[in-house]
């Protein structure tokens, strides 16, 4: 049984990116052979990444360019300054360690990898969305980027852009 125009849809973004398995990715090549409709959406979809990649690029070059002053003169520290830093420090690990043990560490902290999965998911989330408001400047593909609005509530709930997409939607 074939998937639907609106589920081959949800997944166009995540097959462009070469991120679906390759049985998703080979239902949606072969829904793609048959329907134009949906091919058309991959195309502009393409063309939109494409375009968010060459607006990306522009601004990585404008933020290289950007040097920061560094000041000739450094403020020395006299030795007093370099205690008073120690014992601050030092009174703020032992302030936490103390509560750490009175209270107990009741939530677990996120391993690296949820961390740079968190990182990943709102990229993706972001990019989705950058492309999805490049498909909205264009009447003829309003309805390609309300889908991607959906898809990016859908796939990425606790992001950043997914509640921008919310606020896009309405």
């Amino acid at each position: 049984m074939q998937k639907s125009c609106e589920d081959i849809a949800d997944m166009l973004v995540d097959y462009a990116d070469g991120r679906l398995s390759p049985g998703e990715s080979s239902k949606v090549a072969a829904h793609l052979a048959k329907c134009k409709d949906c091919r058309g959406s991959l195309e502009a979809l393409q063309r939109s990444l494409e375009l968010a990649g060459v607006i990306w690029e522009d601004q990585l070059a404008e933020i290289e360019a950007v040097r920061i002053q560094i000041p000739e003169k450094v403020r020395k520290f006299s030795w007093r300054g370099y205690a008073v830093i120690a014992a601050g420090i030092l009174l703020v690990v032992a302030i936490s360690s103390v509560l750490k043990v009175l209270v107990g560490h009741t939530e677990k902290e996120p391993t690296f990898a949820e961390i740079e999965q968190k990182i990943d998911e709102s990229y993706s989330a972001a990019r989705l969305l950058a492309a999805a408001d490049l498909l909205a400047k264009y009447p003829d593909t309003e309805a390609i980027a309300k889908r991607q609005y959906h898809y990016v509530v859908k796939k990425y709930p606790q992001t950043p852009a997914a509640a921008e997409a919310k606020l896009r939607i309405k």
